[in-house]
């Protein structure tokens, strides 16, 4: 996939978007357009600083795949753009737009342009290969693997003690008196 021209492809379905760029998995900015006629925002380390914030988020989203599904995208509002994240196998593009703009048609468009280009060549799924059945044989009982007996400390007999010598209490006198 080119992402150069995919993201002047971006920034041409729509007037309303001001910056396109690719982020990969490592979240590296691989490729970047920006709209000619608009003021950029942000410096040169702070695109940087934005960068690593997204891929920082799409890491952390991630973790919460597994029960909610992929991530297709995330929509962030800010007082002077939006940001716009569309998430594709390994890639984020990113996207800033007006903050007036219409948010869902932008996305529909992208979507579109996105799905228009060729994907990368994939590696095509296998079939599975049918196989002719087998004669069923008896299953043969598999060996339970035990855990090794803990070692014991050997028993140390109790010390026989000789028991203390009582001794006496020593009488007092009795002295009586007459």
């Amino acid at each position: 996939m080119n992402f150069k021209k995919l993201c002047s492809d971006f920034l041409k379905s729509n007037k309303k978007i001001r910056f396109a760029g690719v982020l990969n998995s490592k979240g590296t900015l691989v490729a970047q357009k920006s709209r000619d006629d608009s003021i950029s925002l942000l410096s040169d380390d702070e695109l940087k600083m934005l960068v690593y914030y997204t891929s920082n988020r799409w890491n952390r989203l991630q973790n919460l795949q597994h029960k909610l599904g992929k991530i297709k995208e995330t929509i962030t509002k800010f007082e002077n753009v939006n940001t716009i994240i569309l998430f594709l196998d390994q890639n984020l593009f990113l996207i800033s737009a007006d903050p007036k703009s219409n948010n869902s048609k932008i996305t529909s468009n992208l979507w579109k342009i996105i799905d228009k280009k060729p994907a990368k060549k994939r590696a095509a799924k296998k079939k599975p290969v049918k196989r002719k059945p087998t004669k069923k044989r008896a299953a043969k009982k598999k060996p339970v693997k035990r855990k090794p007996a803990k070692k014991r400390a050997a028993k140390k007999k109790p010390v026989k003690r000789k028991p203390a010598k009582k001794r006496a209490a020593k009488k007092k006198p009795v002295t009586r008196r007459p």
